[in-house]
């Protein structure tokens, strides 16, 4: 699943990143319907602007919440998502390009000793380069992506690893 996300919604698009989905940034005109990208099937566009409502299209979803944990909750529930769907930290939150694996040798020296030390997992962004490995942060945002699908009663679902 691809979204296509308004350029204030940036929170918001972290957070679909960190689940795992395709977020791209882009502005989004509500006068300027022709400089839309055409629907594509499994891709969705996210915006707050009220004004785009009139364009009708079947691929937007305009949000009401205004932080992103609770954009996330009505883009969950208003697709019908659950736990399967979602791939934590397997894209880059800068980027959105998916995680290639890393060899733990060629990390040494491009990170923290500690972290070197600690963890034996390491994943690069292709056009960043920039490093990730399963951290303390795992943990809080896994907590958080469970709390969002405790929320919609998907609890018989396998949470997010």
């Amino acid at each position: 699943m691809k979204f296509l996300v308004d350029w204030p919604l940036g929170g918001l698009a972290k957070w679909l990143r960190f689940c795992g989905f395709d977020a791209t940034l882009m502005r989004l005109a509500p006068d300027k319907p022709g400089s839309w990208p055409p629907p594509r099937p499994r891709t969705h566009i996210l915006t707050r602007q009220a004004a785009c409502r009139r364009l009708k299209r079947p691929d937007l979803l305009v949000l009401a919440a205004a932080e992103p944990e609770g954009q996330l909750t009505e883009v969950v529930k208003r697709l019908g998502l659950s736990a399967r769907d979602f791939k934590p930290l397997s894209r880059c939150r800068h980027c959105n390009d998916p995680l290639a694996p890393l060899s733990r040798d060629l990390v040494q020296g491009r990170v923290a000793e500690y972290v070197f030390l600690q963890q034996r997992r390491f994943f690069e962004c292709p056009r960043c380069h920039r490093i990730y490995w399963p951290g303390s942060h795992l943990q809080g945002i896994t907590g958080t992506l469970r709390d969002q699908l405790d929320k919609l009663g998907d609890r018989d679902a396998d949470p997010p690893e």
